[in-house]
């Protein structure tokens, strides 16, 4: 099993929203596309009037703050997440919207009948499924025919081959951020093309220009526990990214993201 994967570790990073707001903060603060990647994701999705959504792992929520009101006439949102911690928190922010429930769910069992939604939404989400196959044959079940199921992912060029070359000039035997996702925009298409009739792939491009040395060290803080480093390499780490950030201007790294849009 993958370290990204491993249930106990999933668990321990999304037991609250600390370490995914961070990032979430983290890419809003330094992304230098203009067209930011929650309005470009918004914009792939195809929504109609009576539409039934599913969101597996809507973590905390953000995904859908000053969306809502924007969603067609009679539509019916359900989000989801594994985390009790999660969960309580997008219940905070939308219970007040009359159209919006709440569903503790793991994707490997999906507590609906055959055929009852019009959109499934798992952003970011299915390279932490222990059993992507189960997962996978769980959506195809839930989702209606002629529908979509929406997937964001990342790849495993940008922000990891970085990450990994740097720690490497203070840990030559670390393999930290090598490990492949298992569920990435360079594999996603072959994997889904199992369960879909077709599988669009969408590319989101983007650079980070990061102004603060201390951010990427909250960063690279945040996913220790899923990306296999020490925590003894960040103090070297801090000098060597300040070094580059007062050289460039920026610490400059590309980010390797997008979404696959996968019809039933």
């Amino acid at each position: 099993m993958s370290i990204m994967n491993e249930t106990q570790n999933v668990k321990q990073q999304f037991s609250n929203d600390k370490n995914l707001a961070l990032r979430i903060d983290f890419y809003k603060k330094y992304t230098t596309n203009k067209y930011k990647f929650a309005d470009w994701l918004f914009d792939k999705y195809d929504f109609k009037e009576n539409m039934s959504i599913l969101e597996l792992g809507c973590g905390n929520g953000s995904h859908w703050e000053g969306r809502i009101e924007k969603l067609p006439k009679g539509y019916k949102l359900i989000l989801s997440d594994f985390s009790d911690g999660m969960l309580s928190l997008v219940k905070e922010k939308y219970s007040t919207y009359k159209n919006v429930s709440f569903c503790k769910i793991d994707i490997q069992s999906i507590p609906y009948s055959d055929n009852s939604f019009d959109m499934i939404i798992a952003n970011h989400m299915l390279f932490h499924v222990p059993d992507l196959n189960k997962a996978l044959l769980e959506v195809q079940r839930v989702l209606k025919k002629g529908c979509c199921f929406y997937s964001a992912t990342d790849g495993n060029g940008g922000m990891r081959p970085f990450l990994h070359e740097a720690i490497k000039q203070f840990d030559p035997k670390s393999e930290a951020f090598t490990e492949k996702l298992p569920f990435n925009l360079q594999n996603g298409s072959e994997i889904l093309r199992k369960y879909f009739t077709s599988v669009e792939r969408f590319d989101y491009e983007n650079i980070l220009a990061i102004t603060k040395t201390e951010d990427l060290m909250d960063w690279l803080k945040s996913t220790s526990t899923i990306s296999g480093f020490s925590e003894e390499n960040l103090a070297n780490l801090y000098q060597y990214f300040e070094d580059i950030r007062i050289k460039d201007g920026a610490i400059n790294i590309p980010r390797e993201t997008g979404v696959f849009i996968s019809t039933k």
